[in-house]
């Protein structure tokens, strides 16, 4: 039994209900590790980990020599913002593709893994939609596609923190301004390629062949838009 696989689902998913059977409420101390790894009947690596996903997410904080604290209500979870400090959107969104190399190399390589036949039929779906994209749908189609890489990897703590770097990543790319979007469409335009060489080597259960995909795909995104404003960072 693949008991790593499944665990962190069921940390994340009993700490909602940890919150509201204690009432708690969003600004209140986490209780103590060991106490709180009791209470889940978990282990305190496995706590930890679940913990870090939720740190990620913006859901609760960790104050070195205090405790952990909520920042959020169990309903707003899913879709919490992470909390970064303020910059400007180029940055952050620079940041957020380096984000996104981390997480996503590792969902691609258990999708190859973990992929249930559902699991590859979402994902050919969303590789063909996103093949037949119009202007102004590449950006969300390619989400959705990644999105479902994430699902089919089965690692919950790994997807949520996928899930609230999209959220922040949508919303600083609309922040951007039209040159910096215009450039980074174009390319995406040209990115399906990309796409299929990850969804094969998914559909060929080939972990190392699909990080390495993923890992080429964004790597060639963040190079694109980096030097979109290689030229005026030299500049005075």
């Amino acid at each position: 039994m693949r008991r790593p696989a499944s665990l962190p689902h069921a940390v994340m998913s009993e700490i909602p209900e940890l919150f509201a059977r204690l009432g708690f409420k969003a600004g209140d101390r986490l209780p103590a590790e060991r106490d709180l790894a009791k209470q889940l009947s978990v282990g305190r690596s496995s706590l930890r980990e679940a913990i870090q996903g939720l740190a990620a997410m913006g859901v609760v904080e960790r104050r070195q020599g205090v405790g952990t604290f909520f920042l959020a209500e169990p309903g707003t979870w899913s879709t919490a913002p992470l909390k970064v400090p303020a910059r400007s959107p180029v940055t952050l969104f620079e940041e957020l593709i380096e984000t996104r190399i981390l997480l996503e190399v590792r969902l691609a390589s258990l999708a190859a893994e973990r992929a249930t036949a559902a699991d590859l039929t979402q994902i050919r779906s969303a590789a063909g939609k996103r093949a037949r994209a119009a202007d102004g749908e590449y950006a969300q189609l390619g989400l959705d596609f990644h999105a479902a890489i994430a699902a089919a990897a089965h690692q919950s703590v790994l997807s949520e923190m996928l899930n609230a770097v999209r959220v922040l990543y949508s919303d600083t790319w609309n922040s951007l301004d039209a040159a910096a979007r215009h450039a980074v469409l174009a390319f995406r335009a040209r990115q399906q390629a990309g796409h299929m060489r990850i969804l094969r080597a998914i559909e060929a259960r080939n972990a190392a062949g699909a990080a390495r995909a993923m890992r080429r795909h964004l790597i060639e995104l963040q190079n694109e838009f980096s030097s979109i404003h290689e030229p005026s960072k030299s500049t005075h």
